[in-house]
């Protein structure tokens, strides 16, 4: 493939949009269209929920995106990108379909790779405020009389690992 072949991705995106905290996306019904024109597909798209140290329930999700592109002599060239995402849910409420929502971040996340039509770079400019610390939010649960027990002999066993484990997981009253 020629230089010349590939211009067309380096141009500027068809529409951006104001995700309203300043940063720019492209909207995924205008990026899908866009991808039409490369015969996209996706795969393995695989999610996990867990929560986060601040005790937000939180999604991570990752699939490839796989798309051709055509030369000027007609050969189609096949590639794969891996795109990734990962949020706190309370971050698109009221949004419901959380899935959805992954798997659209995990595209847009893949096809930025593709060129600057597709989204490279478009937030180059925005770093991100280390300045606001979250309040981390602790809900430790009560401990059953198993817990108990394994507490009180890592207190016996003098096992400080024991203890700072069952003692960051469970409300234990040392008393």
């Amino acid at each position: 493939m020629e230089v010349k072949d590939y211009l067309w991705l380096m141009e500027e995106p068809v529409i951006i949009a104001d995700n309203g905290n300043g940063a720019l996306h492209i909207p995924i019904e205008i990026l899908e269209n866009e991808l039409d024109l490369l015969n996209w597909d996706t795969r393995n798209f695989q999610w996990s929920m867990y929560k986060d140290g601040y005790a937000s329930l939180s999604v991570a999700a990752s699939l490839e995106l796989l798309f051709e592109i055509q030369d000027t002599n007609g050969g189609l060239h096949q590639r794969f990108l891996v795109g990734a995402c990962n949020f706190p849910l309370v971050a698109i409420a009221p949004i419901q379909d959380w899935l959805a929502t992954a798997k659209s971040m995990c595209i847009k996340n893949a096809a930025t790779d593709i060129g600057k039509r597709f989204g490279r770079g478009i937030n180059k400019e925005i770093l991100p405020d280390r300045s606001t610390q979250l309040e981390k939010v602790v809900q430790k649960t009560k401990p059953d009389n198993k817990i108990m027990n394994q507490f009180l002999k890592a207190i016996e066993e003098k096992d400080e690992a024991t203890i700072t484990m069952l003692t960051n997981i469970y409300d234990i009253k040392t008393d």
